[in-house]
C-alpha cells in the first residue's frame, strides 16, 4: 500500500466479548465509527468521509495474541422469554419467565497491545482520511456494550506501516485478492451505511400500537461484505530432472543455491510477460519484486517464494538440490495455476559450469521431502536449524580480519560475543518479518553448519549481494511447536535461510559387532 489511514483501538480490560470473529472485523469498527459520529442522533458532516471509508479496500488488521477465556469466566445473561400470558400478564412475575440465556466467553488478550485497522487509500485523499482521524477520538467501545474502548488514528505511508507491522507484537491479518480458507471478517461496502441508516431507522420504530395490541418488528440486518483474511497460500513442489532420462534427478550443487533462484526466477518472469505482455510491471513486482525502474517495490506478503529443497533426512543425504518448493501467496495477483504453467516444464542450463549442467523442472510425484522441512506436519516442531545460511542485515555482520594480518587483528572473546549477540538480535528481527511469532527460547549463531554434509557460511556468498560476513548458520529453539516452510533473513527470496526442523535428521542404524 503506499499510504494507508491507520486506526488503533485499545480495549480498557483486555477482554472482547463479540461473537463470531476473532480478530474483531472491520465492520465493528466501521460501526464504532458511525456510533461515534451520530451521538446526538445525526451524523453531520461527518457522513461524506464515513462514505468514503466504505469505499475502500479492506484493510490489514494487527490483533493482540488471544485465548478464549475458561467457562468459568464465562458472561450470562438472563432474559424474559417475553411471554407475560405465562403469568397473567404480571410484570411482577417476570422471573419467573427469565429463562431465556445468552452466554459469552469473552477473548483474554494484553490490554496494553492495541488493536490495529490499516485502510489503503490514496495520496489525494487525505481530507477524507484526516476526518476520520479525528472521529476517533469520539469511538467509545468495540464489539458489544461491556466492550468499553478508545481510539486514535493516524495517516502513514508505506515504508511507516511496513515498520509497524514488522515490529507489531501480536498477530497481522491481510485481506486476500482471491483464494479461500484463512478466516473470514465482515467488512464495510459502498452500501453499509445506507443499511446501518436503515437499522436505526426500522428500531426506533420497532414497536407499533393498535388500540391494545402490540406489534414488534425486527430491525433489517446490516449489509457488509465477506473477505478472506490469511488464507494458506499455495505450494507447488517440482523436480529437477535430467534432460536426458526423465526418471533420473539432477543435482544441482548446495552452494549455487542463490543462482538456482535467480535463473528460475528470470526464465519464469519473461514466460509468464509473453504471456502477459500487458502485466509486465505486476510481474516484475511479485517475481523479483521491482518497479519498472528497478526500485524495489511492494510487501513481501505478496511475492512468489522460490525455496530450494536440499536433500536431507539422512546423514548420509548429499544436501544437493533436487526439488523446489513454489509459495504463491494469496495475497499475488498471479493466478496460482498461472503460476504453476510458468514453471513446469522448464529447461534450464547452467554454462558456467564445464560440464554444461542443465535439468527439467517437472511437477513432483512424490511430497514425502516435505516432512523434512516441517511443511504439512501438524505437530510441528520446537528447533529448527539453517541448511541455507540466513543473511542478515549489515549491522549483525562480523568484523573483516585481513588474511595477513590475523595475528594482529584477532577478536578477543568480548569482540566475538558481542558479535554473536548482535546476530541472535537480527535473528529475532528476521522472525518477526517472516511472521513467526512464537516465542524463542535458545539461539545459537555459527558459520559452521549444524550437521555434517552442510557447508560452511563461506561458499554461499558468491554470486549474492551479501558479503560472507552478513551470514550466518542459526538454530533456533521455540517455546510452541512450529510449522514449516521457515525461511528467515534478507536473503529469503534468494534460496538463503531455509530452516529444517531437527527431527528430520535420522541417524543411520547402529551396527552391532559381537566379541
Amino acid at each position: 500500500m503506499s499510504s494507508a489511514v491507520v486506526i488503533h483501538v485499545r480495549l480498557h480490560e483486555g477482554r472482547y466479548h463479540g461473537e463470531g470473529d476473532w480478530p474483531p472485523c472491520p465492520a465493528r469498527l466501521f460501526q464504532a465509527l458511525v456510533a461515534a459520529a451520530a451521538l446526538n442522533g445525526k451524523l453531520g458532516a461527518t457522513r461524506e468521509s464515513l462514505e468514503w471509508l466504505q469505499k475502500q479496500p479492506a484493510p490489514v488488521i494487527g490483533a493482540p495474541r488471544a485465548r478464549r477465556a475458561p467457562h468459568r469466566d464465562r458472561v450470562m445473561f438472563y432474559m424474559p422469554n417475553n411471554d407475560l400470558d405465562a403469568v397473567q400478564g404480571d410484570p411482577g412475575r417476570i422471573a419467573e419467565i427469565r429463562s431465556a440465556t445468552k452466554v459469552f466467553r469473552p477473548y483474554l488478550f494484553d490490554a496494553n497491545v492495541p488493536f490495529l485497522y490499516a485502510w489503503p487509500i490514496g495520496e489525494e485523499e487525505a481530507g477524507h482520511a484526516n476526518a476520520i482521524c479525528s472521529l476517533t477520538d469520539l469511538v467509545y467501545q468495540l464489539g458489544r456494550g461491556v466492550d468499553m474502548a478508545w481510539a486514535w488514528g493516524e495517516v502513514l505511508d508505506s515504508s511507516e506501516i511496513e515498520s509497524q507491522l514488522a515490529g507489531y507484537p501480536g498477530q497481522v491479518f491481510r485481506p486476500n485478492r482471491a483464494g479461500s480458507g484463512g478466516t473470514t471478517l465482515l467488512c464495510p461496502h459502498p452500501s453499509s451505511l445506507d443499511s446501518l441508516d436503515r437499522r436505526y431507522a426500522a428500531y426506533r420504530n420497532r414497536f407499533s400500537f393498535e388500540g391494545k395490541s402490540v406489534t414488534f418488528r425486527k430491525a433489517p440486518p446490516p449489509s457488509f461484505k465477506r473477505i478472506s483474511y490469511n488464507s494458506p497460500p499455495k505450494y507447488l513442489l517440482y523436480e529437477l530432472r535430467s534432460p536426458q532420462d526423465a526418471l533420473a534427478f539432477a543435482a544441482w550443487p548446495l552452494i549455487r543455491v542463490s543462482k538456482l533462484v535467480i535463473a528460475l526466477r528470470n526464465v519464469t518472469g519473461e514466460r509468464l510477460q509473453r504471456a502477459f505482455p500487458d502485466r509486465k510491471d505486476e510481474i516484475d513486482r511479485v517475481l523479483i519484486g521491482r518497479k519498472a525502474d528497478g526500485a524495489n517495490d511492494g510487501p513481501t506478503c505478496e511475492r512468489v517464494r522460490i525455496i530450494p529443497l536440499p536433500s536431507i533426512g539422512h546423514q548420509h543425504a548429499d544436501r544437493a538440490i533436487r526439488r523446489v518448493l513454489v509459495e504463491v501467496p494469496t495475497e499475488c495477483g498471479l493466478r496460482a495455476e498461472d503460476v504453476n504453467w510458468a514453471f513446469s516444464g522448464l529447461e534450464l542450463a547452467d554454462s558456467s559450469t564445464s560440464e554444461g549442467f542443465g535439468f527439467v523442472l517437472a511437477p513432483a510425484g512424490d511430497e514425502s521431502i516435505l516432512r523434512h522441512y516441517g511443511v504439512n506436519e501438524s505437530g510441528g516442531a520446537h528447533t529448527f536449524y539453517t541448511v541455507t545460511p540466513a543473511a542478515l542485515p549489515q549491522f549483525a555482520a562480523r568484523r573483516r580480519i585481513d588474511p595477513r594480518r590475523q595475528l594482529e587483528e584477532a577478536k578477543g572473546g568480548a569482540e566475538w560475543r558481542k558479535e554473536n549477540e548482535s546476530a541472535a538480535g537480527a535473528v529475532l528481527q528476521a522472525l518477526r518479518h517472516a511472521d513467526v511469532r512464537a516465542t524463542v527460547e535458545e539461539i545459537l549463531v555459527q558459520r559452521e553448519p549444524f550437521d555434517g554434509n552442510g557447508e560452511r557460511i563461506e561458499t554461499f556468498a558468491a554470486g549474492t549481494r551479501f558479503s560472507k560476513h552478513q551470514l550466518w548458520h542459526i538454530k533456533v529453539t521455540f517455546s510452541l511447536p512450529v510449522t514449516g516452510p521457515l525461511v528467515v533473513g534478507d536473503g529469503r527470496f534468494l534460496g538463503l535461510g531455509v530452516l529444517a526442523p531437527v527431527m528430520s535428521v535420522q541417524s543411520a542404524p547402529a551396527i552391532h559387532v559381537s566379541a
